[in-house]
């Protein structure tokens, strides 16, 4: 049994997310998807961290950029923020909807 506000809460979160799921998947992205998944967890009493992104998969994205100045042009390094695979990302997030279907007999999104 589930704590029907709080599944359907995930329920909402979860659909909207997947409809505008992220190409370049960050780590803002990664906090939301957790979230998600804690109301779920909350809501239906079953584990689901097998779905979560593993921090080790999350990398640190940098890019140069040049500034000509005659032959030793100059280099500058900008961060941005932390990336994951979307590859990934999908994968993970296809593994919870699967899961959500199958085994708790519902359709997430």
């Amino acid at each position: 049994m589930h704590n029907q506000t709080t599944w359907n809460i995930a329920v909402a979160r979860f659909a909207a997310f997947c409809s505008d799921l992220p190409l370049s998947p960050d780590e803002y992205d990664v906090s939301q998807y957790h979230d998600i998944i804690k109301l779920f967890e909350e809501a239906c009493g079953q584990d689901l961290s097998k779905f979560e992104i593993a921090s080790e998969r999350i990398r640190s994205a940098t890019y140069r950029t040049g500034m000509a100045s005659g032959w030793g042009g100059t280099q500058m390094q900008h961060h941005r923020r932390n990336s994951v695979d979307f590859r990934y990302f999908r994968a993970q997030v296809r593994g919870l909807i699967d899961y959500m279907m199958s085994v708790l007999n519902c359709r997430p999104c």
